[in-house]
């Protein structure tokens, strides 16, 4: 009887060990699941973090879709930074500072159609390419990384002579220093339009805050202007590509993973009117854009990618 007892005890204490066990087994691994779960939301929360979130002020517009149309040739065109549509319906896009002085002329399956060696230029930085009313080619030779250049100008092209016919050098009013302070290095641009024979230039803020600002630079060959700041507003990422519709109904700036896209009645209050803003995605580092239509629009990447945004039927 005494041995029976004894092993009575002896399973009573090993299914109390084994239920020991076996909750410690699951607050462990609940434990477990509890971190894993805390680590995967504090990820996915990073994740969730957008680094380029939406502006304030802007809706968010879901009504376009994007449609890669194809990529230029490395060889062909190393680079796309600014891009425009050409007088026979195809575009012409160019590259930035550190290369020759030329634009390329694709379609709208990347292929180099032609390749214009600008005759009389420099390209010091070119940043973004439009076209005027008066037929002639404009290139914004602004790119200014390090706020430190005082010989800004647009260059003024004829098409078929393939040649520059003018030079609009400017300066900002209310850049002294050269470079400015760390959080003052806002007198960079990379996005320009014509409209009624002037320019409208929009800041690629390199500071600490994320203020654009708008100048205006009348369409005039020769001396040197002095331009003021029109107006500013906040947007989250960095300008790289500015146009306005042929209606001049809307105005579209290219940020990072984002087109901005203001209706107003003239460019000067731009910032004052409707404010929407359409994602893009990944695109790379987009940094040209043009209007093919009064909604539509091409982008093109550094890389050479060419994107359509067009409003969903």
């Amino acid at each position: 009887m005494k041995n029976k007892l004894l092993e009575i005890t002896a399973g009573l204490c090993l299914l109390i060990a084994v239920a020991c066990d076996a909750g410690s087994s699951k607050n462990e691994e609940a434990a477990t699941a509890d971190a894993t779960t805390e680590k995967e939301e504090k990820k996915e929360g990073k994740k969730k973090k957008d680094k380029n979130p939406a502006t304030e002020g802007f809706a968010v517009n879901n009504t376009y879709d994007l449609l890669e149309m194809s990529k230029m040739g490395k060889k062909s065109v190393p680079e796309s930074s600014g891009l425009e549509t050409s007088s026979d319906g195809n575009y012409w896009t160019h590259p930035d500072a550190g290369n020759e002085a030329v634009l390329y002329k694709i379609n709208q399956s990347g292929e180099l159609l032609e390749t214009m060696n600008v005759q009389g230029a420099k390209n010091n930085d070119w940043e973004d390419v439009a076209r005027g009313s008066d037929g002639f080619l404009y290139i914004g030779d602004m790119g200014n990384n390090e706020n430190t250049r005082q010989d800004l100008q647009i260059l003024k092209v004829d098409e078929k002579a393939k040649k520059v016919v003018g030079t609009i050098p400017f300066k900002y009013a209310d850049q002294t220093e050269f470079p400015p302070s760390k959080q003052n290095l806002n007198f960079d641009v990379e996005g320009f339009l014509m409209h009624n024979n002037a320019f409208y230039l929009f800041t690629k803020n390199r500071g600490k805050s994320d203020w654009v600002k708008l100048y205006k630079v009348a369409n005039q060959t020769g001396a040197s202007q002095t331009v003021q700041p029109l107006d500013s507003l906040q947007i989250t990422t960095k300008i790289t590509a500015a146009d306005i519709s042929p209606n001049g109904r809307h105005i579209a700036l290219l940020g990072e993973g984002w087109v901005y896209l203001f209706e107003a009645d003239t460019p000067e209050g731009v910032f004052k009117g409707k404010k929407e803003q359409i994602p893009l995605g990944k695109v790379g580092q987009a940094e040209g854009l043009v209007f093919v239509n009064d909604t539509d629009m091409m982008i093109s990447n550094e890389a050479g990618r060419l994107f359509m945004l067009s409003l969903k039927k």
